[in-house]
């Protein structure tokens, strides 16, 4: 006896057919402009412009406001670069993938900004907090001339106080470093103390007395400190 064929086994294939034929709903890879713009914040509202100066950082570099927040920005160009003073508006990220700084900054604008008359103490008016840290090593006179093999000064962290070692003209060779609100070079009377400023990400100002009386300039190491003063970075 011959077996006569299955109706059931055409809608069998059929449904088969149907199953293998599903479109693929797997997601495609996501985009780098995807992924960054996941860690825009949720409140479109909170855009915001931060300006600060730029240092570089791991993943992502930083910005530093003159408040002394320090915020991750990813830069999609090389216009701007570390030391470079700017205006970026964006927003704060929920999440991000730069792993430095408080907070990410995911930027919409960013230009170039005229920096705080002066790059001083926040305290004061704007700028990067001087710090015994920031402060402690060897510092040679900003200009083509400067040879960090021969430093103008040093600073050193003592027990007793935060000390300038070098040759100070009509002074003992060191003097003693006050910080806070008003920082300065405490120098012997009669000579009046020297305010101290930051000067961008890495610099110190040492200016002339904070008083209209007559000034003799004082000299340290290489440097006159006259007008608007003397400029000094650190090395190392």
């Amino acid at each position: 006896m011959i077996a006569k064929p299955s109706l059931f086994t055409p809608i069998a294939v059929l449904a088969l057919a149907a199953c293998s034929s599903d479109p693929d709903t797997s997601s495609p890879e996501q985009s780098d402009a995807d992924t960054i713009a996941d860690t825009r914040s949720t409140d479109r509202s909170s855009s915001a412009s931060y300006e600060g100066r730029l240092e570089s950082g791991a993943e992502c570099s930083l910005l530093v406001t003159p408040d002394g927040r320090r915020l991750a920005v990813d830069l999609a160009e090389d216009t701007f670069g570390p030391g470079d003073y700017v205006r970026i508006t964006g927003e704060l990220a929920d999440a991000s993938f730069c792993m430095a700084g408080e907070k990410t900054l995911v930027a919409n604008t960013i230009e170039a900004a005229e920096p705080p008359a002066r790059d001083r103490d926040p305290a004061r008016s704007g700028g990067v907090a001087l710090t015994a840290r920031y402060l402690v090593g060897d510092w040679v006179a900003k200009g083509a001339s400067a040879d960090c093999a021969e430093p103008d000064f040093s600073i050193r962290e003592t027990p007793g106080a935060l000390v300038l070692e070098g040759a100070i003209s009509d002074h003992d060779d060191d003097a003693r470093l006050v910080l806070g609100d008003y920082p300065r070079l405490d120098l012997d009377a009669p000579r009046a103390d020297l305010p101290l400023e930051s000067r961008g990400p890495e610099g110190l100002a040492i200016l002339r007395p904070a008083t209209d009386a007559a000034y003799e300039p004082v000299t340290i190491g290489s440097a006159t400190i006259a007008g608007d003063g003397a400029v000094f970075v650190k090395c190392g």
